[in-house]
């Protein structure tokens, strides 16, 4: 079968490198976000699928839009039998959907009719789920809704972020889409219809969703930044200062036993297990490394030793005083 594969980020090259080199199908242009400014030059960089097809000599078409009708006429030029999707960007038309001559497919990271939308991994680390599923569906003009092709449950990790789950689900995908492809070779196949009665959906993440609040149990602030890793990332303020959290755990021990009811952001130094133990409304996490706003990542002890006031330190809101 002739391939059309839309992309952008760099995860969902697993599936795409493995359509490249099936011997059973062809890998025709590969379709992706345009470039933009990036880093402190501003200078225009692609999206990492379309940086891979332009080094691999495929064809690559950034449109601005999907439903842009030079794009759409280009698309029907090349004839596709199947396009396949994965964490491309845009809405699909009515009008795109039309063009290939099998089907237009989605690779999805969730156990479908579960979290619908653009951040099932989020969502299901979020909700503390232990496990999740990798779903290829036929893309129809309702989100998510289509016939499910292939579907693979795993289980989540006790310490996977967003940004780990993620690429383990699309590397296993490798396989997955190769085996949806060919089921799509008999024309009589039509997959699983979903239950839209058990369907739910995705919160949408705001940049802000990555600040700490403190108020929250352990367990549920854990969830967040597991959530929230890479993006939008997890932070705090500590006299006044933004400082981002880049590696913590729940801690077996509450600070709790350790000190007389400490108010929720308490920080004491562990010498012994190089960590900061940070007390919130039920339980503690241990903070492992960290980084000041504009400095570098560091371990919890380089950090400790530039706190000045260590006897009241407390992590809290931008507005909040030690």
């Amino acid at each position: 079968m002739k391939i059309i594969f839309m992309g952008s980020p760099d995860e969902v090259i697993y599936p795409l490198e493995a359509i490249s080199k099936s011997p059973r199908h062809q890998l025709i242009a590969v379709v992706s976000q345009p470039s933009r400014p990036a880093g402190r030059g501003g200078k225009e960089l692609d999206p990492p699928v379309a940086q891979w097809a332009k080094q691999n000599n495929i064809l690559c078409l950034q449109p601005p839009s999907a439903k842009a009708n030079d794009f759409l006429e280009e698309l029907r030029s090349l004839s596709p039998d199947v396009i396949v999707t994965a964490a491309y960007g845009q809405i699909l038309s009515d009008e795109f959907l039309k063009i290939p001559r099998r089907a237009t497919i989605n690779i999805h990271p969730s156990k479908l009719p579960e979290y619908r939308g653009a951040t099932p991994v989020p969502q299901a680390l979020l909700n503390g789920d232990h496990s999740t599923a990798l779903t290829i569906l036929f893309t129809v003009k309702k989100l998510d809704a289509g016939n499910i092709i292939l579907q693979k449950d795993f289980a989540i990790q006790p310490k996977e972020t967003s940004g780990d789950l993620t690429r383990r689900l699309f590397l296993a995908s490798s396989s997955m889409i190769i085996d949806a492809i060919n089921l799509l070779e008999d024309p009589l196949f039509v997959g699983e219809p979903q239950n839209d009665q058990s369907a739910t959906f995705c919160k949408k993440i705001a940049k802000e969703s990555g600040e700490i609040d403190w108020n929250l149990p352990a367990e549920s602030i854990f969830n967040r930044y597991r959530a929230h890793e890479p993006w939008p990332g997890t932070w705090s303020f500590l006299a006044g200062k933004r400082i981002s959290i880049t590696d913590m755990s729940i801690e077996d021990s509450s600070i709790q036993a350790q000190s007389k009811a400490p108010l929720p952001g308490s920080i004491i130094f562990d010498k012994a297990g190089r960590k900061l133990l940070v007390s919130t409304s039920h339980g503690s996490l241990a903070i492992l490394q960290l980084k000041p706003a504009g400095g570098k990542v560091m371990d919890a002890i380089s950090f400790w030793n530039g706190v000045k006031d260590k006897t009241s330190a407390r992590f809290g809101p931008e507005s909040a005083t030690s």
